[in-house]
């Protein structure tokens, strides 16, 4: 097949709609919204029951997304995934105190959905040759969210409605380029051929690299989720306002935006594993950093290099599902993107539980010491491999 073959109008278009989504579904809920809550009011632990929330409604969207797709086809459920979305922030927006958690579920859910619906859909139609840099690109595409979302709200007032309305704007335009996007046939045979050969979503993979891709994800998923929901109240522990924290979230999320070529590029030169112990070692170090008394130029670094490495470890615990030979790359996807989820649930009530006893440092030494557990085995796992190689 030569590139002009290629159906690039949609995989552009693909690629657009996700960018815009993400910054409605993700930056949003999942970035402001925390800071917005903090400042109407909310406690540590509604903060973090909100932020586990997001996560948690996402699961239903990812287990239920592959068959709603086999269903009702993939533009369909994106579209749907965006409707809930834009539901969920309108919930928000009544200020009702007892409505956060249930919209945090709602938003949770279309995320999700729009998740499986959206990216298989792209990736499938995607140059087999260069599938993994489209991974790496679409990362780095939707990493603009945590840049975008408080860099807007920043300018426009986090004050009142405003992030909300921004929210609802954003997922609804997004539905706009899936007009442009074409949606491969479905196949009656395809989900039960693949389901009848894989095992059970959750037993362990026996390839070692799709096993690393989901302990990173593991890891990973809680590292984001304590990270973005309770980034603010270390802010305030170190006497920042929200303009500085919104700032910092920006360069946290420009991190997440620039980096993930880099993590790319070194899973592709030296390997996956390597480059998930690369990431997962200057993780725990940039964290410890963190907790030691910087100016906000150092902060700002020390932020922008945290927002890359945290976002690399989604990245390449994908790009090790696109790697691994066994299993379909839906299946892999989305055995990925459960563990992600799931973990992420988990993520703020151990940081939160950290910052109780440690103070606003306390995220921080909970994101060393994931890091260092993430570290540890993976240096296991390679001894073992070099192991099996020298036994042959």
């Amino acid at each position: 097949m030569t590139p002009a073959s290629y159906d690039w109008r949609s995989i552009t278009a693909l690629n657009t709609s996700s960018t815009l989504a993400q910054i409605g579904q993700f930056g949003i809920p999942f970035v402001v919204l925390p800071l917005w809550l903090e400042q109407q009011g909310a406690s540590t632990l509604q903060l973090s029951l909100f932020a586990s929330s997001l996560w948690l409604g996402q699961l239903p969207g990812l287990y239920g997304a592959p068959r709603m797709t086999h269903w009702l086809g993939a533009k369909r459920v994106v579209l749907m995934a965006l409707l809930v979305s834009a539901l969920s922030l309108g919930l928000m927006a009544t200020h009702v105190h007892e409505l956060w958690i249930p919209a945090g579920l709602l938003a949770g859910f279309g995320q999700g959905l729009r998740w499986i619906g959206l990216e298989p859909w792209l990736y499938n139609i995607a140059p087999g040759h260069a599938r993994g840099r489209l991974v790496g690109f679409h990362e780095s595409l939707i990493a603009l969210a945590p840049i975008v979302a408080p860099a807007l709200c920043g300018w426009l007032g986090i004050e009142g409605a405003t992030p909300l309305l921004l929210g609802i704007g954003f997922v609804l335009v997004a539905a706009l380029p899936l007009a442009w996007a074409t949606e491969e046939l479905r196949t009656a045979q395809q989900p039960h051929q693949a389901s009848d050969r894989s095992p059970p979503i959750w037993h362990l993979p026996k390839e070692t690299v799709l096993l690393i891709g989901v302990v990173v994800a593991l890891w990973g998923g809680m590292s984001e989720s304590a990270f973005a929901g309770l980034f603010s109240i270390y802010g305030k522990a170190h006497q920042l306002d929200g303009t500085q924290i919104a700032s910092l979230l920006i360069s946290f999320g420009a991190g997440g935006l620039l980096l993930q070529y880099a993590a790319g590029w070194l899973a592709d030169h030296h390997g996956v594993a390597f480059a998930c112990l690369t990431c997962s070692a200057c993780t725990a170090g940039m964290a410890v950093l963190l907790t030691l008394p910087l100016s906000m130029a150092w902060l700002h670094v020390a932020v922008f290099a945290l927002g890359g490495l945290i976002t690399a470890y989604l990245t390449l615990a994908l790009i090790a599902s696109a790697k691994a030979s066994s299993g379909t790359m839906a299946r892999n996807m989305s055995l990925i993107s459960m563990v992600y989820t799931a973990t992420a649930i988990v993520g703020p009530l151990l940081a939160g539980g950290a910052i109780t006893v440690l103070g606003g440092n306390g995220l921080m030494w909970a994101l060393a010491t994931f890091a260092v557990v993430l570290t540890v085995w993976l240096i296991r796992i390679a001894t073992r491999r070099r192991g099996i190689v020298a036994a042959r």
